[in-house]
């Protein structure tokens, strides 16, 4: 497989790694209460916050994109906060897996250079 494709698949890996915090911050707000009244809001807010944060300051197209090291902090803090969401929510060995996942993804960003994108 060559380097180009390589890259390609570690962008594409990011992205679901970006969405799975989603899920994770979704499935962590539905157990914060057994009242669905409360649950769902909760569950559809948090994700929403990420998002916004995320495509404010993150994002590749970010209109207010933060220049590093401001933004792997920034990054960093809601990896952290997806793993947690996920220890919380489904169980601490998924967890650790995804905060090695990311570890790994984030050290290719870096390797080839993908910080830009």
């Amino acid at each position: 497989m060559s380097e180009a494709t390589m890259k390609r698949l570690n962008l594409g890996f990011r992205f679901v790694l970006e969405m799975l915090v989603l899920v994770a911050l979704f499935l962590f707000g539905l157990g914060l209460s057994d009242e669905p009244l409360i649950a769902v809001p909760l569950a559809l807010m948090l994700p929403a916050l990420v998002m916004i944060v995320w495509g404010l300051f993150v994002a590749p197209k970010a209109s207010r994109r933060l220049e590093d090291p401001v933004r792997l902090v920034v990054e960093l803090l809601i990896w952290f906060v997806g793993v947690l969401a996920f220890g919380f929510a489904v169980g601490w060995i998924l967890a650790i897996l995804f905060g090695m996942a990311v570890f790994i993804n984030l050290g290719l960003m870096f390797y080839w250079g993908q910080r830009g994108a």
